[in-house]
């Protein structure tokens, strides 16, 4: 995917697929209690979410935002406390869960029988989908439209040309529409 002329309408396209691979994961889930170990399937869906999660919504969604939107919105109105400051706080959030699911889906595929790292993996999921809808929502309701209002076309123009760039840096996209399938 590339940037084109308005990196918000692209970020929020990311939105919706983030969403999407999300519920995916969630529905192959779904079945399998906390207590018994996981079958394979699930194991490598688990590791595939978590290195979705790294790669294309914390790497590459999350350092456009960081590195190109929110540093022009924060110009206007300030990042300490405000909107820039709780949109970060959540992509700090999400890192942690993103992190466990990530270290619990390595020592689950060394030990499947590791019911307690499976347990855990099924918390962070629960708190990413939490997170992530409501981020998402304030994003494509509040800070979206806010900067849809404050930016000038060249200040637009910058985000999308850093957008662009880390883009560049971190190769093109990979959205499967397996959830189990690795980015």
């Amino acid at each position: 995917m590339s940037i084109g002329h308005d990196p918000i309408a692209v970020l929020m396209e990311e939105h919706r697929i983030f969403l999407r691979r999300l519920q995916e994961f969630r529905r192959v889930l779904g079945p399998f209690p906390e207590k018994d170990p996981p079958p394979s399937t699930a194991r490598a869906s688990a590791a595939g979410f978590a290195r979705f999660l790294a790669r294309e919504v914390d790497g590459l969604h999350g350092r456009k935002e960081e590195e190109g939107l929110f540093p022009a919105i924060a110009r206007h109105v300030g990042s300490e406390g405000g909107p820039v400051g709780v949109m970060l706080q959540d992509h700090v959030a999400l890192r942690e869960h993103q992190s466990t699911l990530s270290r619990d889906t390595d020592r689950i595929e060394s030990d499947p029988g590791a019911t307690e790292a499976w347990s855990r993996i099924l918390a962070a999921t629960e708190a990413v989908d939490d997170l992530l809808r409501f981020h998402i929502d304030k994003e494509d309701r509040v800070l979206f439209p806010m900067a849809r209002e404050l930016l000038s076309p060249a200040e637009m123009a910058e985000v999308a040309q850093i957008c662009r760039e880390i883009e560049e840096r971190f190769g093109p996209a990979h959205r499967p529409s397996d959830p189990g399938q690795p980015p």
